[in-house]
């Protein structure tokens, strides 16, 4: 599952050995920043690490130490994948995310994983589909420009080769595809002036309608 590549990891076994490595994942790359990340995850919610945040977000707080809480989880969630979205950031640098922001953006992030991005339904029984690949038939009649930074540990680059193939596959033959040498930020340089690119060459909005 693309989620548990970037928050998952060896969440479970990593009391036990920090250094177990039961899957492939966006930890091996990123080992000081993940120990920073799992120290807000409480051991009992580190089976499941997105259900977990899911379940603790999903609780106003009653006081003051539910807030702290909270907040810490928060911008743990923010700083992780603040700390592995470029390619030349060092890990090793304390990020601190403004606090309101952390908390919207994590909110947000996790109630759109628990929920598999509300595609084809929704709930935790909804998280694992494959709904965009299963339904690329349905995107045949427009063109589709895809950029990827091939250093991209947040969103592997085979989630970018999957969905190409899955289009060119259902017969879409405007597939615009382009690997770029960065990681996950779209600010990073080649992909920032690629996707420029695109947006500047793309027809004029038919406002007659």
């Amino acid at each position: 599952m693309d989620v548990d590549y970037f928050f998952q990891g060896n969440a479970a076994d990593f009391t036990e050995n920090p250094l177990a490595m039961p899957v492939p994942g966006t930890y091996l790359e990123f080992s000081t920043a993940w120990q920073r990340f799992l120290a807000e995850v409480p051991a009992a919610d580190r089976r499941d690490v997105v259900k977990g945040f899911a379940k603790a977000f999903a609780v106003p707080p009653q006081n003051d130490g539910d807030r702290e809480r909270l907040s810490k989880a928060a911008a743990a969630c923010v700083a992780w994948e603040s700390s592995t979205s470029r390619l030349n950031l060092d890990e090793n640098s304390q990020i601190q995310p403004n606090q309101k922001y952390a908390l919207a953006a994590a909110r947000i992030s996790i109630h759109y994983m628990i929920n598999g991005g509300f595609l084809g339904g929704a709930g935790e029984a909804n998280r694992d589909n494959n709904y965009i690949l299963d339904n690329a038939d349905r995107l045949t009649d427009f063109p589709v420009h895809i950029v990827h930074g091939r250093y991209d540990r947040v969103c592997h680059l085979y989630q970018a080769e999957a969905l190409v193939r899955a289009l060119r596959g259902a017969g879409n033959s405007q597939v615009h595809y382009f690997i770029t040498t960065a990681g996950h930020s779209s600010f990073e340089a080649e992909t920032d002036t690629r996707l420029r690119a695109i947006m500047d060459n793309l027809p004029p909005a038919d406002v007659s309608l």
